[in-house]
């Protein structure tokens, strides 16, 4: 068979183009090309990559979220649900109004008391959670004078008290105390369920 020089053209061209490595796309359309500052990348590789990535990001949201779902030793599900985790305790804090004895009263049906403080770092946590209202905790006077927590230590005056009524209550800029009667919000808490 004899070649025309057309025909002897194309396959110098398609030799020169597999000895370069097969630059010249435009005869393999498989490959990705450029033109005009463009990448065009070929529909299926473009929808594997989407896939991954898209199985990729689903796989970490479901590790992020199952690590909070998952029973582990964190202490945040020691808490019922109404209940807020901090330092080995549960916290209560009531929407309603009570005097003292009541909302001692009502701490003591869910098993707490009401609060009784143990640092200066749990101060400021309950003085966040306790906003401008009031709120009853756990420190009264007994007869005695003797301020006394609701877990039956006596107060070491660890942070003062303004006032010299018989029942504290703390709000976020300060720990005080009234008369018992006066119907406030309160906090409760109790130990972590272990």
């Amino acid at each position: 068979m004899k070649m025309s020089s057309e025909d002897h053209s194309i396959t110098e061209n398609s030799s020169l183009n597999l000895e370069q490595g097969g630059r010249n796309n435009s005869i393999s359309p498989q490959f990705a090309t450029h033109r005009e500052g463009i990448l065009q990348v070929p529909v299926p590789c473009a929808v594997v990559t989407m896939v991954i990535i898209t199985a990729l990001i689903i796989t970490l949201i479901a590790f992020e979220v199952g690590q909070y779902n998952c029973p582990s030793n964190s202490h945040a599900s020691s808490c019922s649900d109404d209940w807020i985790g901090y330092q080995r305790k549960c916290y209560f804090i009531s929407m309603d109004k009570k005097n003292w004895t009541s909302a001692q009263n009502e701490c003591s049906k869910h098993g707490a008391t009401l609060a009784y403080i143990e640092s200066e770092k749990e101060m400021i946590f309950l003085k966040r959670l306790g906003s401008m209202s009031k709120y009853w905790i756990g420190l009264k006077k007994e007869g005695d004078k003797t301020w006394r927590w609701t877990n039956g230590r006596e107060f070491d005056n660890w942070f003062s008290l303004s006032r010299s009524e018989n029942c504290v209550f703390l709000n976020s800029t300060q720990v005080s105390s009234t008369v018992c009667e006066k119907s406030l919000h309160w906090i409760c808490n109790k130990p972590f369920r272990e």
